[in-house]
């Protein structure tokens, strides 16, 4: 241990930085430690190298964290040397260096819901005003207690390093040559500063993409740091305007404004004016759904399994990894292609017309449901947006006897409650409910008996509890007369935050869900491997229907064989985009990956070969056209029919 004894300055800058690094490091790395099992089949000298190699993030998190620190320390001049001057030099290094270890930490558990470190998503969380939020904080105080401990440690050790290491007054004997060396000095640590910020003396300096130079999509959040994440992705919704294509050109080859919606598969007769009900689970994803996993040892949704097997099922896609993506994928067409969700975004104020505006144009009448906390994700303001007229949440519901005490209304009450509101809405409508028990802190309403069976986690627990809800859900709308005239989609809104299978635990897994069509006297019941992402849902009900309307969305008609099956997500700054076949990634310029995930569907083997590029210009064709729409058209505001 060092004595408490002053040492000179240079002795602090490196005994502080480098016990800092090192310290960073082990923050930022506690997120494998305690994910271990979201990083399948990494060796232990892999591990030492996405450990170290994450060092150059680490150094940038260091320099920003230490601003005050080594400018306030480093400039030549003599007050630098005054005790009360020191002192609050001091604090403010405690301050700033817990600060970004805090940070990491936050991530060890939040990483689980969202699989990516943190950007600029923390603030707009940050900004929402409902009463989630002190619920929220107390729980993930109470279920993951033992990091309170793990910051007391850091915390422990910063203020300790600090008091361990105060700086000694210089004796100086000519003053010209100390202002000379100290002046020199502090330009040095200037350039340096700007080299460690720069990650090195390459053309280009580092960012979050420069981390997929280095190892697998999925395993980018190990090399990164969240500070780092958060600094340099601030502008992730700052779209850029790309021109791969002529704007043209680009509408001839590619268009989201779809029209001649074409069945030739799945649907024999006429089913204009059924009415829609889009069912919106929270976290299901395929991987706890035995209905696509025949080998689970137990049943967590015996309902929802059979409600599959009597469907018209898919394999589908969630074109994002959170909630509030989700609906806006759903219910307007769009996917989520930039790093920060649609509604938190710069863009939000654009207009984007969905299924309930078109819907409304024929005499529908709509509404969307939530038993959360009225405001909560925005989602009110996404169903709005998208057409929905009316917003039942918990406000509306009016009994918190069924407040579940941290997100809303528990499933069970709450879906007897929209059945009931449906039964009211003028026919035909088209309606939406969005569960939300099957979500962290995973809670059980009290009273709820659970079913006998193998339950390993509480949220499990709570995926059971939702399918019981369900169950009764249906059990009360097969009792109403326009049940028998209704089409029900039921569609995850993103994968769930727990995993027991390798093959869930990469970028195509990741974000395989829930999806099926149910219509007894509509959809035989068949179970397909037909790749359907969430943005495929509008088009597809209103061709089921028989409306021929022009639409905007960059899903496609999952009843028209002749449209190509696809995919698009974006995530760690790595884009994926899929045909059914085959699934490329992409930093937006460049080709990094190239799956089988026919063959492949853990995407273990990388087919992409830089000299044979063109092998893959087709696939990265179909890409670019999406990106440039997407990208171009948010910017100048055209995600609607003109």
């Amino acid at each position: 241990m060092w004595s408490n004894r002053e040492i000179p300055l240079w002795k602090v800058f490196v005994i502080r930085l480098g016990v800092m690094l090192g310290l960073l490091a082990i923050s930022r790395w506690l997120l494998f430690i305690f994910n271990v099992g979201n990083f399948p089949n990494l060796s232990i000298g892999e591990q030492f190298r996405l450990f170290f190699i994450g060092m150059r993030f680490d150094v940038w998190t260091l320099i920003i964290a230490n601003l005050p620190f080594l400018i306030f320390y480093g400039i030549p001049f003599r007050f630098k040397y005054n005790k009360v001057y020191c002192k609050i030099i001091d604090i403010l290094f405690v301050i700033t260096n817990t600060l970004s270890i805090t940070l990491n930490l936050i991530d060890v558990i939040y990483y689980r819901y969202i699989d990516k470190r943190m950007t600029s998503e923390l603030f707009g969380f940050m900004q929402h005003t409902d009463d989630n939020q002190g619920g929220l904080v107390k729980q993930f105080a109470v279920d993951f207690w033992f990091m309170i401990g793990i910051f007391a440690a850091f915390l422990f050790a910063i203020i300790i390093l600090t008091r361990k290491t105060r700086v000694k007054p210089a004796v100086i004997i000519n003053k010209t040559y100390w202002y000379t060396t100290r002046s020199l000095v502090f330009l040095g640590l200037v350039a340096a500063s700007v080299i460690g910020l720069r990650g090195g003396l390459q053309n280009k300096p580092v960012s979050i993409i420069t981390a997929a130079n280095y190892t697998k999509t999925q395993n980018i959040p190990l090399v990164l740091n969240t500070p780092f994440t958060i600094g340099r992705g601030n502008s992730g919704d700052v779209l850029k305007k790309l021109d791969f294509y002529d704007d043209d050109e680009l509408e001839q080859l590619y268009s989201p404004i779809r029209k001649d919606l074409t069945i030739n598969r799945f649907i024999e007769k006429n089913i204009q004016n059924y009415n829609v009900f889009i069912i919106i689970l929270e976290s299901h994803g395929q991987e706890m759904v035995k209905f696509y996993n025949q080998n689970r040892e137990e049943t967590l949704t015996p309902f929802l399994d059979s409600l599959l097997a009597n469907s018209l099922s898919f394999n589908g896609m969630a074109n994002g990894r959170q909630s509030i993506e989700a609906v806006t994928s759903i219910l307007s067409g769009l996917p989520s292609l930039m790093s920060k969700d649609y509604v938190e975004s710069r863009y939000a104020m654009n207009r984007l017309d969905g299924i309930g505006s078109i819907l409304k144009k024929h005499g529908y009448s709509t509404a969307f449901f939530h038993g959360g906390n009225n405001g909560s994700m925005n989602f009110d303001a996404s169903a709005l947006s998208a057409g929905f007229d009316k917003y039942y949440g918990r406000n509306e519901y009016g009994d918190d006897d069924d407040y579940d005490g941290t997100w809303g209304i528990s499933d069970m009450p709450f879906l007897q409650f929209t059945a009931h509101k449906v039964d009211e809405m003028k026919k035909p409508f088209a309606a939406g409910v969005f569960t939300l028990s099957s979500h962290h802190p995973f809670k059980l309403p009290k009273g709820y008996e659970l079913p006998e069976g193998v339950y390993k986690t509480d949220f499990e627990k709570t995926m059971r509890y939702t399918d019981d809800s369900m169950r009764h859900f249906f059990e009360t709308m097969c009792e109403y007369s326009w049940f028998d005239s209704t089409v029900f989609v039921v569609v995850g809104d993103h994968v769930n935050p727990e995993h027991r299978f390798d093959n869930y635990l990469n970028g195509y897994g990741q974000y395989q869900i829930v999806t099926a069509f149910y219509a007894p006297n509509v959809f035989k019941p068949l179970k397909t491997n037909i790749m359907a992402q969430q943005t495929d849902i509008g088009i597809s009900i209103l061709a089921a229907l028989g409306y021929n309307d022009t639409i905007f969305t960059f899903g496609r008609n999952v009843f028209d064989s002749l449209q190509e099956p696809c995919f698009a997500s974006y995530l760690n700054n790595i884009y994926q985009y899929s045909d059914g076949k085959h699934m490329l990634q992409s930093d937006g310029q460049n080709i990094t990956s190239v799956f089988d995930i026919e063959e492949d569907p853990c995407l273990t083997r990388n087919l992409y070969n830089a000299s044979k590029a063109e092998d893959w210009n087709e696939l990265n064709n179909k890409f670019r056209m999406r990106l440039q729409q997407y990208n171009n058209r948010m910017i100048n505001n055209k995600l609607y029919i003109q």
